[in-house]
C-alpha cells in the first residue's frame, strides 16, 4: 500500500507553452488547496470547498458539481486525505430531500446542509467518491464511510432507480438542467450521461464489494438510461439535444436557442466526461456515444464566429451568442473542447487550443484586467482580444474559481495519457501535443489489479520510462502509442521496482 498524503506532480517540457501549463496547474491547484478549501481538523467545516475566494461571486458556496470534479483530480493527483475531507463534507452536508433520498443541491452556503435536484453535481460527486474509495486501502474509515453512503437504500443511486421505473430519463435542473437562463426540471444530455457513467462506476464498487445483485441493478439502470438517452436526446442530424421537457419529452425551442444555452460548449459534456468511468480510448475507439459527440463537437465548431475566432487565437467560444461568441473558460468552453481534441485525438487543434489558454491565462489581454496573487493562476472569464469596447468587462468569479480549476488538472492528465479505469490492468496512451516533447510524473498513484503503487513515469516521442516506487508492483502494465486506428501496443506484465524502458519510432 501506498503513503496516502503524498502528491503526484507532472511536469510538461519542450515548449514554453509546455512549461507555461506546468507552472499553471501548479500554481493554480496549490491557491485552492490554501484559498478554497478548508483544511483545518478543528474547523467545523473541514473539507468545505469555495467556489470563489476574495468577496467574488459565490465566495464562501460549494457548488456540487465543482466539488464533484475537484474529489475527482484529488483523487487522481494523490491527495488521497484531502479528498477523504471532501468526501466527509459531502456527505456530511446533502440531506433527505423530498422524494426520501440523498440528492444534491446545487450548491451548498457554509455551514448550511441541503438537498436538491442537481443531477450532474450528484453524478459528479458519486464518481470522485467511488475512484477514491477504490483507491483507500481496506480498514480506511472514509472507505467505510463512502460505500455506506452510496450503499443505502435511500442513496441517490437507488434514488435513480426509482426514476427510471416510471420514466425514461432523469429530470435534474440547474445549468446542465434547462440551462442558467430556466428554472425548474428538464432532461438534460450532459446530465443523463453523466447519471449513466455514475451508476457504471457504482457498479464496479459493488462488484469488488461482493454485492452482485446490486451491480446487476446499477449495470441495467445505465443500459436503460443509455438506450433512453439515445431515443430522447439526439436530433435529426445525430447531434446532441441540450435537453426536452420531463413531461413532452420534447425539445422547447426557446429554451434551446436562449443566448446562454445556444452553441453552449457545455454540451461536450458526455464526450469528455466518458473517460472518467470508461476509460481513455474509449471515445476515440467509438463506444456507443462516439458518433453523437463528434456530430455535436463537428456542429459546433462550424458555427462562423467560434471557427474564426479558434482559427485567429486558438479560442473556442464558450457561446454562440452570449459575449458575441468571444468568451471561453477553463471548464465548459476551452476546457471540455480541449479535453474532447485529446479523447478523439486531434491533437492539432489540441495542440492550438491549449496554446491559446496557456498564453490567455499567463497574460489576458489589457483591456480585461484581473484580480490576483499569481499571474499563473486560472481564473473563470476569457476574453477574445476583438471583444474589447464590445463587452463590458465583469472577472465573475475571477480566478481560482474551483470548476476553471480542476477541468484544466484533468486536461494535464489526459495529456500524460495515465489510465487506471480497469481493475485489470494500467494503461498509458501519451497524447502530448506535436509542439511539445513531452512529460515527466514524479510519485503518480496507480490503481492495480493488485492494489495501489506510486510511480515515477516519463515520456519523450522516442522513450517511454516508467519505474515503480517502495516495493510495489504493476501486474498488466498497456502502453498504446499512436492514434485510434494506428495504435502500436505494448504489455509488460509484473512490472516491478526495475525501472522499464520502452523503445519506439
Amino acid at each position: 500500500m501506498t503513503e496516502s498524503n503524498i502528491p503526484g506532480k507532472i511536469r510538461f517540457y519542450g515548449s514554453e507553452v509546455a512549461e507555461l501549463f506546468t507552472l499553471e496547474l501548479q500554481e493554480s491547484l496549490n491557491g485552492v488547496l490554501r484559498k478554497n478549501f478548508i483544511s483545518n481538523p478543528e474547523d467545523q467545516n473541514v473539507g468545505f470547498v469555495s467556489a470563489s475566494v476574495d468577496g467574488r461571486p459565490w465566495t464562501g458556496t460549494m457548488w456540487t458539481r465543482d466539488a464533484g470534479v475537484f474529489l475527482r483530480e484529488l483523487v487522481h493527483y494523490g491527495y488521497l486525505e484531502k479528498a477523504c475531507l471532501v468526501a466527509a463534507c459531502l456527505i456530511r452536508m446533502v440531506r433527505v430531500g423530498e422524494d426520501g433520498y440523498y440528492t444534491f443541491p446545487e450548491r451548498f452556503d457554509l455551514g448550511q446542509p441541503a438537498s436538491g435536484s442537481e443531477l450532474d453535481g450528484t453524478a459528479a460527486i458519486v464518481i470522485g467518491m467511488v475512484l477514491l474509495w477504490q483507491r483507500l486501502p481496506v480498514g480506511h474509515p472514509s472507505k467505510e464511510q463512502i460505500y455506506s453512503f452510496l450503499h443505502r437504500s435511500d442513496s441517490a443511486l437507488f434514488y435513480i432507480d426509482k426514476v427510471l421505473k416510471s420514466s425514461p430519463l432523469i429530470p435534474g435542473s440547474g445549468e446542465f438542467g434547462g440551462g442558467m437562463a430556466a428554472h425548474g426540471l428538464y432532461m438534460n444530455v450532459v446530465q443523463n450521461n453523466l447519471v449513466c457513467f455514475a451508476l457504471l462506476a457504482a457498479a464496479e464498487m459493488e462488484k469488488a464489494a461482493g454485492d452482485q445483485q446490486t451491480a446487476a441493478m446499477h449495470t441495467s439502470n445505465a443500459n436503460t438510461l443509455s438506450e433512453n438517452i439515445a431515443k430522447y436526446l439526439v436530433d435529426q442530424d445525430g447531434s446532441w439535444i441540450w435537453c426536452v421537457d420531463p413531461v413532452t419529452l420534447e425539445a422547447d425551442d426557446e429554451i434551446l436557442n436562449h443566448p446562454i444555452n445556444k452553441g453552449f460548449g457545455g454540451i461536450n459534456g458526455p464526450a469528455c466526461m466518458s473517460c472518467d468511468v470508461l476509460g481513455f480510448d474509449s471515445l476515440a475507439a467509438g463506444n456507443s456515444i462516439t458518433k453523437m459527440c463528434v456530430k455535436t463537437f463537428e456542429k459546433l465548431y462550424s458555427f462562423p464566429v467560434r471557427k474564426q475566432q479558434f482559427e485567429k487565437y486558438g479560442l473556442w467560444s464558450q457561446f454562440d451568442l452570449w459575449a458575441h461568441g468571444m468568451l471561453t473558460g477553463p471548464s465548459y468552453g476551452q476546457g471540455y473542447a480541449i479535453q474532447t481534441m485529446l479523447l478523439l485525438d486531434y491533437l492539432e487543434m489540441a495542440d492550438r487550443a491549449l496554446a491559446y489558454l496557456v498564453k490567455a491565462t499567463y497574460q489576458p489581454p489589457d483591456a480585461f484586467p484581473l484580480d490576483r496573487e499569481s499571474p499563473y493562476w486560472l481564473y473563470e472569464r476569457y476574453l477574445s482580444p476583438d471583444a474589447a469596447g464590445i463587452w463590458d468587462w465583469d472577472q465573475g468569479c475571477g480566478a481560482l474559481n474551483l470548476v476553471c480549476v480542476a477541468e484544466p488538472l484533468k486536461i494535464g492528465r489526459l495529456i500524460m495519457g495515465v489510465d487506471d479505469t480497469k481493475p485489470d490492468r494500467v494503461t498509458i496512451i501519451p497524447r502530448v501535443p506535436p509542439s511539445w516533447q513531452g512529460f515527466e510524473a514524479e510519485n503518480w498513484l496507480l490503481r492495480t489489479g493488485i492494489g495501489t503503487v506510486r510511480a515515477d513515469i516519463s515520456y519523450t516521442k522516442d522513450r517511454f520510462k516508467l519505474k515503480v516506487l517502495d516495493g510495489g508492483r504493476i501486474d498488466n502494465l498497456v502502453l498504446e502509442l499512436g492514434t485510434a486506428g494506428n495504435r502500436t501496443t505494448f504489455e509488460v506484465r509484473d512490472v516491478s521496482m526495475a525501472e522499464e524502458s520502452t523503445m519506439h519510432s
